[in-house]
């Protein structure tokens, strides 16, 4: 598949389908979640690592990111101090970048949802951050338990943010459209007048919802 077609092929797929799609654990914590109403974000990730309130290297990640990158900050957690605003999200948007995922906090929230920018974040907070450490970009790094290499593939909507290593995406997209079309059978027979134990029942202990 081209570098597009995979990415239609994601926006295509809800975040629960992609994560029992993917061989290992690949969501992000819970407290990451979608701070713009409806946003949904997909691409490769640019990974910025920040020491803990400082957020220089999200500026030169901005700066350094290619349209259609996703970046994802690791600041050690959300700390009191917002590392994404309005500036860099409206510098964002001039370059076509698809978003923002961070473990840290981020303020200016009625701008950034104004703008329809996706971000998600694990809190808000109006304090500013530092300047001068540089902290580093376009390395792994590590948010929860889960490694995001870069250009590892991100996908983010209201469930919350998954991360699908690149090496694995066809496999991960051949799984889930199978996933897709079993639900959609599933549905079918529902509508149909099916149980949905009986249904369940069928599938063994495979985890549906």
């Amino acid at each position: 598949m081209t570098h597009q077609e995979i990415l239609d092929a994601l926006k295509d797929l809800p975040t629960a389908t992609l994560s029992e799609a993917t061989a290992q654990p690949c969501d992000l914590p819970p407290i990451v979640h979608r701070v713009v109403p409806g946003a949904r974000v997909v691409g490769p990730a640019f990974t910025v690592r920040c020491p803990l309130g400082d957020n220089t290297a999200v500026t030169r990640a901005v700066d350094q990111a290619q349209p259609g990158d996703v970046i994802v900050i690791d600041c050690g957690g959300p700390p009191r101090t917002a590392m994404w605003g309005e500036t860099a999200t409206f510098a964002s948007q001039v370059k076509g970048i698809a978003g923002c995922v961070t473990n840290g906090a981020v303020r200016d929230i009625d701008a950034i949802v104004s703008s329809g920018f996706p971000v998600f974040s694990a809190g808000l907070s109006l304090r500013g951050s530092t300047k001068g450490q540089p902290g580093e970009t376009n390395m792994n790094i590590v948010i929860g338990d889960i490694r995001i290499r870069p250009g590892d593939f991100i996908c983010g909507d209201a469930d919350g943010v998954v991360v699908i290593p690149a090496d694995q995406i066809d496999d991960v997209l051949n799984e889930a459209a199978r996933l897709r079309a079993d639900e959609q059978s599933r549905n079918d027979r529902i509508k149909s007048g099916t149980p949905l134990a009986e249904i369940l029942a069928e599938s063994g202990n495979r985890r549906q919802s």
